[in-house]
């Protein structure tokens, strides 16, 4: 916290302290941290006072309340209203050792007045003692070793005090928002040498008299670890002694009456239902050989949808911190087990660790609206707010919450909370995507055709020669054969032509028959008609008027072959062919032969020398690289780079040219590559979409001083 100042006086200043706890160690005995929609408070024992955030927080609404206001030495606990009331409860060790609880009322100018305070008289300092306040923030249940109470807040402050009979060393307790019930969990002493983990269901009976058990969680019988698990061996010999590895957490969504229970010790969590405390809906663990699952838990709304799991991970021998998350869980959706994963996990790239804490985490405290507070090793404390629907919270801030930003572009979340926004999939209130023809992926950005997106390649594919390569052949095959597999193929065969004239022809030898039978006077116009079929007759010399109409159908033949034969010849060379052999029933049909057994002489040189200066024009041709990024939220602005790969270290490329295209829904990258053979890494930042990638390569062409040899530019993407 950055009351360095104010902290080295209170220090400097603070009477001498007797009492045997760690101050420094802020895992020890109890949850320094609460939060609701209005207040963000945290205990410090390092530096004697409580820090305290109102929200929503800006750089003018911080305070410090020292501990000299009061009579602690050393706090246990801080709780606050859920009425969103800006005061906070606390309990806490006095310098002689006595158990004390009290409570400030602060007003909006974050200035906190000591409303009571007051000591457990006759009891001796305890160890284990955890506090809750009701909904309502009228009442305050405290659990210790030796003793529960009553702290009345309204309509009267009093104090109501019993001996613990309920045969439990507290850890940890959430009291209902009735006030009726509370879920109470800690250590029994099952025999003398013995303790184990146990939870208690438990009525209140607010100041009439103490609170009594309803039902028992069967903790400890849940689990049977193999012997090969070192869970399987733990020992704890007494209940009262308190160890940070033995925290226990514990929260209650009481409109449904889900309970998660944490045992970070064994490394898990554990969901049970009120209506069956012996047989849980469902555990999971975080694995063997570590413990510090579930050290902290709770629920980020009141129906038990969504948990929110603190996952620490310690080495199980030493207790040694190796890492921190926060995990939350749609139970809701998922369930919950071994093998649900999480809907979110802080920190992550686009959330990333709040630089105003360190990445050991404590604690966890929530609030009504889904939000939830961070407690770190050194006593810092950090909320992260619940982001209205079309954002999320931005973690990277100065203040002491985070910041709700808009959701990136491609991203989308229509209700509010604290998880990261989700890749739009084509919905109305995410994406652009308006037609049936858009390219529309999983993040899409914008509405972008199919049709932008064409591929360009300069590779021919030439195929393999056909059966037949000898002209001649071809032009039989194809003019006297007469294939119906499809309507073009019947169009192009000139057979079927050839019999449609002579269909003609044989209608008209029949007209000129019924001709001279009906009306042999009327000779004129059959005479002409004769005449004209003698003049192309090629069959009879002339002769004949029936050879004339045989001669139309062999006419019919000719041309065929000669527009079959002009055709083909169009098709050379194949680099030229763009289109399909459309005048063949095989449109592939080509003018052209793929093999050959023709070879260079063995002396000749000259070939040689000619293909060697291909090859240097080829080598020196400089190649780019294009790169699409389609459906992107990504643009120029973004600290993304591009480097070359070697064996042994990379070197960052610069990019030559950078824009946005498509109505800003493709990012356009061209790198000028240094060499012809290279491995590349684009190296993108974030978690913005990507739908689609389109690479390809282009160069400028060459060719040598006299024209000859020439290598052409290269244009190609995919």
């Amino acid at each position: 916290m950055l009351f360095i100042s104010i902290v080295l006086f209170l220090i400097s200043s603070y009477p001498a302290f007797t009492y045997t706890a760690v101050v420094a160690d802020n895992d020890l005995y109890g949850i320094k941290i609460a939060m609701n929609d209005r207040l963000l408070v945290s205990a410090a024992n390092l530096f004697a006072g409580w820090f305290i955030s109102l929200l929503p927080n800006n750089e003018n609404n911080n305070c410090m309340i020292s501990f000299n206001s009061s009579t602690c030495g050393v706090v246990y606990n801080v709780i606050v209203p859920f009425t969103n009331d800006i005061s906070f409860v606390y309990n806490c060790i006095d310098l002689s050792g006595n158990n004390v609880i009290g409570f400030f009322i602060g007003h909006d100018n974050c200035t906190f007045v000591l409303q009571d305070e007051s000591i457990v008289s006759n009891y001796s300092t305890q160890y284990n003692y955890v506090i809750d306040i009701n909904e309502q923030g009228t009442g305050v249940y405290g659990f210790a070793d030796d003793f529960i109470l009553y702290y009345e807040l309204q309509p009267t402050i009093q104090l109501f005090v019993w001996s613990n009979t309920l045969g439990i060393s507290p850890r940890a307790v959430d009291v209902g928002s009735n006030y009726q019930y509370a879920v109470l969990v800690g250590y029994c002493q099952s025999t003398p040498s013995i303790a184990v983990e146990c939870g208690f269901f438990i009525q209140l009976n607010t100041s009439q008299s103490c609170p009594t058990i309803i039902n028992e969680f069967a903790i400890a019988n849940v689990l049977q670890f193999p012997w090969t698990d070192p869970r399987s061996n733990q020992f704890i010999s007494q209940s009262r002694v308190y160890t940070s590895p033995l925290v226990l957490s514990v929260s209650v969504a009481w409109s449904t009456g889900y309970v998660l229970i944490g045992v970070q010790s064994l490394n898990t969590v554990f969901l049970y239902s009120l209506n069956d405390t012996s047989n849980p809906i469902g555990t999971r663990d975080n694995g063997i050989e570590l413990m510090g699952y579930g050290k902290s838990v709770g629920w980020l709304d009141d129906h038990g949808h969504k948990a929110v799991i603190l996952a620490n991970s310690y080495e199980y021998s030493t207790f040694q911190w190796i890492s921190s998350s926060i995990h939350v869980y749609d139970i809701q959706s998922n369930g919950f087990s071994n093998g649900v994963l999480p809907i979110l996990i802080y920190p992550n790239s686009q959330q990333v660790l709040h630089p105003l804490i360190t990445a050991s985490f404590l604690r966890l405290a929530f609030s009504s609206n889904g939000s939830f507070g961070i407690f770190d090793q050194l006593g810092n404390a950090v909320g992260i707010i619940a982001a209205p629907a079309g954002s999320y919270p931005n973690t990277n801030t100065t203040v002491f919450t985070s910041i709700a930003v808009p959701c990136i572009l491609g991203t989308y979340r229509d209700y509010p909370g604290v998880e990261l926004c989700c890749p739009c999939s084509g919905s109305s209130n995410c994406s652009l995507c308006t037609s049936e023809n858009s390219y529309c992926p999983y993040g899409a950005v914008g509405d972008i055709k199919y049709s932008e997106f064409e591929s360009v390649s300069q590779n021919q594919a030439y195929p393999e020669s056909p059966d037949s390569t000898v002209f001649d052949d071809i032009l039989m095959q194809n003019m006297f054969n007469l294939n119906f597999k499809s309507v073009h193929c019947t169009l192009v065969s000139p057979l079927t032509w050839v019999f449609f004239v002579i269909f003609i022809a044989f209608i008209v030898v029949i007209g000129m028959t019924l001709s001279e039978k009906l009306f042999p006077s009327h000779h004129i116009i059959r005479n002409q008609a004769k005449q004209l079929f003698r003049r192309v007759d090629l069959v009879g010399e002339g002769e004949l008027w029936i050879g004339g109409l045989v001669s139309a159908a062999i006419i019919v033949l000719v041309v065929s072959a000669c527009t079959f034969s002009n055709a083909y010849l169009s098709q050379y060379p194949i680099e030229l062919v763009t289109k399909n052999s459309s005048f063949a029933c095989d449109i592939t049909l080509r003018n052209a032969k793929f093999s050959t057994s023709m070879q260079n002489t063995r002396n000749s040189r000259r070939p040689q020398d000619e293909m060697q200066l291909i090859f240097d024009l080829l080598n020196s041709q400089p190649f780019t690289l294009n790169i699409d990024l389609v459906q992107t939220a990504f643009n120029c602005q973004d600290s993304f780079y591009v480097q070359r790969v070697t064996a042994y270290t990379t070197i960052q490329l610069p990019i030559a040219w950078c824009q946005t295209t498509y109505n800003n829904t493709t990012l356009s990258l061209s790198i000028l590559l240094p060499v012809h053979t290279i491995s590349v890494q684009l190296i993108l930042p974030g978690v913005k979409t990507i739908g689609a990638i389109r690479v390809g390569l282009s160069g400028p062409s060459a060719e040598e001083e006299d024209g000859r040899p020439k290598a052409n530019p290269r244009d190609e993407i995919e």
